[in-house]
């Protein structure tokens, strides 16, 4: 009786939780309803905006893509979304390693006839960073580097602060990112194929700049995998 009052107590204060958007569930679950009935993103995909072929939202990109590919799980949208902001915005980077497994399977699945040296993931500026205890994109990261056995290279820096990306048009993306990164002197990529991770891929603007930084240094080829893109 005592255990049992113990653990209904425990399950007050300390509800568990979806482990991919967050939400409380009960004690028996790892996923919500809507987590479990999320839609995948169905192959053969576009390698260039990561959506179904007949889904391919190209011809409203405006510049070339300086990756080989982008690949992705979801489209951004209902609980996705949740677990993405949730894990950002709600401190809740447990979230990650679903998160991340997602992505690893997506990899395996996309990926499967490409070799990487390492994984990498788009950096935070410092204070951003320091501000909110954790840079997503690197936990990701881990999590891909160890469901699928690249080893994870920390070879990039966010150079100067920028503008939230959200609401802002496609060219003041590709814009705003525009020089932002560099490669750490410690690291040396030359002719290094890359799997780089993120959250979200909107108009591939980030995507972008990190890619072109990565190449500039010397790295052979970059391709990309993220949580969600958006349609």
């Amino acid at each position: 009786m005592r255990k049992e009052l113990f653990q209904k107590l425990k399950l007050a204060l300390f509800p568990k939780r979806c482990e991919m958007c967050g939400s409380v569930i009960c004690f028996d679950e790892e996923r919500c309803e809507d987590c479990e009935s999320i839609k995948r993103i169905e192959a053969p995909i576009c390698p260039k905006c990561g959506c179904s072929k007949d889904s391919c939202i190209c011809e409203r990109q405006s510049r070339e893509a300086e990756y080989k590919s982008v690949i992705a799980p979801f489209y951004y949208g209902g609980s996705v979304a949740s677990g993405i902001l949730n894990l950002k915005m709600k401190d809740m980077p447990k979230l990650a390693k679903a998160h991340g497994r997602e992505i690893a399977e997506a990899v395996k699945m996309h990926y499967c006839e490409k070799e990487f040296d390492f994984v990498t993931f788009v950096p935070m500026y410092k204070s951003d960073e320091a501000a909110r205890g954790f840079n997503q994109a690197r936990l990701l990261a881990e999590a891909v580097s160890e469901e699928c056995g690249i080893p994870l290279r920390d070879v990039l820096i966010k150079k100067r602060k920028t503008k939230m990306q959200k609401r802002q048009s496609a060219t003041d993306r590709f814009v705003n990112m525009y020089g932002v990164f560099e490669v750490k002197e410690s690291e040396n990529i030359s002719g290094a194929r890359v799997l780089l991770i993120d959250d979200v891929k909107t108009s591939g603007s980030t995507l972008t700049s990190v890619s072109l930084t990565l190449k500039a240094y010397g790295a052979k080829s970059v391709y990309c995998a993220v949580t969600a893109i958006v349609k």
